[in-house]
């Protein structure tokens, strides 16, 4: 082999090497990749969308944004959840209706879908109607947050849990850069349908 065919092989290997280890970097330090199987985040996150999310500045979390977090009652289980309340806040419940520091949440219909309005932002949520059993008034305390689903008929969130621990954290979800569809009404498809609407969703 002669020298120059040496070098190329070498800088080839080192090139390869060095992209390989930088890709590791950002995939376990800077951002990563989620595949959604569940419904508790209709409408914003659909079953078979893969999500990016980002694991940078993760204690520098705002109210609304959703994140991906280890379950509280199942820690090798993933959640995705919608943060409502940050430390210091105070969360209620009236009827079906948010309260956060004492401002009312109010509500657009969408279809049958609405649109939730809230002193930190707007987002689409799936409305239920009240169980019955508002959840007690609660203080989020320090290091800790309180997260919804967007289905708001799953009350596996911080309703069942209350506020959870930052520390749970793995990544703030940004956009949908793949979604399938498995499903053709109850039928599960052969082959699945892309869902090209979808494809780099922003996540609001």
């Amino acid at each position: 082999m002669s020298s120059a065919k040496g070098f190329l092989l070498r800088y080839s290997l080192q090139s390869f090497g060095a992209i390989l280890f930088l890709a590791i970097l950002i995939r376990f330090f800077l951002f990563s990749s989620y595949a959604m199987s569940g419904s508790a985040m209709l409408p914003t996150i659909w079953p078979g969308d893969f999500l990016v999310a980002s694991r940078v500045r993760l204690k520098d979390i705002h109210r609304g944004e959703v994140v991906a977090l280890r379950c509280p009652n199942t820690k090798d289980r993933l959640c995705m959840k919608r943060v409502i309340a940050l430390p210091g806040d105070r969360v209620e419940f009236k009827g079906d209706t948010l309260v956060v520091n004492g401002v009312v949440a109010h509500y657009i219909p969408a279809g049958q879908f609405q649109t939730e309005v809230t002193s930190a932002g707007s987002w689409a949520i799936w409305p239920a109607k009240s169980s019955g059993s508002e959840p007690q008034p609660v203080v989020v305390p320090p290091q800790n947050i309180y997260l919804l689903n967007d289905k708001r008929a799953d009350r596996d969130d911080s309703r069942t849990w209350g506020p959870v621990t930052m520390d749970n954290l793995e990544a703030r979800v940004a956009y949908v850069w793949m979604s399938l569809d498995w499903f053709d009404g109850d039928h599960v498809r052969k082959w699945p349908r892309i869902r090209w609407a979808r494809l780099f969703h922003s996540i609001d």
